[in-house]
């Protein structure tokens, strides 16, 4: 039985499995390489974490781009957890808190093109011209309120 807690990073032991799953998903996966991967733009960032109890399993980190502009980044779930919609859990709970910080805000991300639709499910919706980050197809979304 799993038991997805979703959680905003508050140590240097978390922010360790937030980068442990970055790089398992996107180094070792995708063969991003960590150099694009560890931008040094962490430390401008809130990040969280999925856990399934005690188990880091996703992450995601969230960047102030302008004053009301918020940017979610590096979404990453583990291989084995990708079915059970642990990514809802992750997006749903980032835009959430994100809101109720200041419900005048838009939420934006750059989704890889391969998951552009799972995106959409969550009310994100594309704009511009698709462009590549390291080889990989992305396209702008922006979060629609209800």
């Amino acid at each position: 039985m799993h038991n997805f807690i979703f959680k905003k990073v508050s140590s240097k032991e978390e922010m360790q499995k937030s980068y442990a799953i970055r790089n398992k998903v996107f180094c070792e996966e995708q063969k991003i390489s960590k150099e694009v991967e560890f931008d040094n733009l962490d430390n401008l960032c809130s990040h969280f974490l999925v856990f399934d109890n005690k188990k880091a399993i996703a992450t995601a980190r969230v960047r102030q781009k302008e004053e009301n502009i918020f940017k979610i980044e590096r979404v990453a779930v583990l291989i084995e957890f990708r079915k059970l919609k642990v990514g809802t859990t992750l997006i749903k709970n980032i835009i959430k808190q994100l809101i109720n910080l200041n419900d005048e805000i838009s939420i934006i991300l750059y989704s890889q093109v391969t998951v552009k639709d799972f995106y959409k499910s969550l009310n994100f919706i594309s704009y511009g011209d698709e462009f590549f980050e390291d080889n990989i197809p992305h396209i702008a979304m922006k979060y629609l309120k209800n």
